[in-house]
């Protein structure tokens, strides 16, 4: 998709999003299932995300770990939402990335100690290049990390509720 295609796509949006909120839910649904040892195949649309671990924590390092996955999906929302955003605000940029790191301790995990399992912290550095004014760069930067999905889910308590079905051969 082109630049020009990408930016007509956000004012569409917004336009539609103001005379029509009720239109701007979006409820993602993948559906995942247990390959062999520690992978798993997990279906996004027509996509499939892998997931696997590291041999040293008994997986065959297939792929990226569901944790690793999460860092991912902050940095990817975070430099699509900023680059459709900068593209509607006629922001140039030449480059992005953005590094993320999280800290958790494991034994949350392996249910000790009366330890959470999610992350105690998470940092990110958001690398951009562009030749336009910095003040005005930097403030949409900080208005997409404000409003990403992802960060904004990680940000807050959200409330996550299923049921377990257990079926017999």
């Amino acid at each position: 998709m082109s630049r020009r295609g990408l930016k007509e796509i956000v004012a569409t949006r917004l336009e539609f999003f103001r005379k029509k909120p009720e239109a701007a839910i979006y409820k993602p649904k993948v559906s995942s299932r247990h390959i062999r040892n520690l992978y798993t195949e997990t279906q996004a649309r027509e996509h499939v995300v892998r997931s696997d671990y590291a041999e040293a924590a008994g997986g065959e390092n297939q792929a990226p770990n569901p944790i690793e996955l999460l860092l991912a999906a902050f940095a990817a929302c975070v430099e699509a939402a900023f680059y459709e955003f900068a593209l509607h605000e006629g922001l140039t940029i030449n480059s992005l990335s953005v590094e993320v790191e999280g800290a958790l301790d494991l034994r949350g995990l392996f249910m000790m100690d009366n330890v959470s399992a999610g992350f105690k912290d998470i940092t990110f550095k958001f690398l951009i290049e562009s030749p336009d004014d910095e003040a005005r760069v930097r403030a949409l930067a900080e208005k997409v990390i404000d409003h990403c999905p992802v960060v904004d889910s990680l940000k807050k308590a959200t409330p996550v509720s299923g049921e377990i079905e257990i079926n017999r051969p």
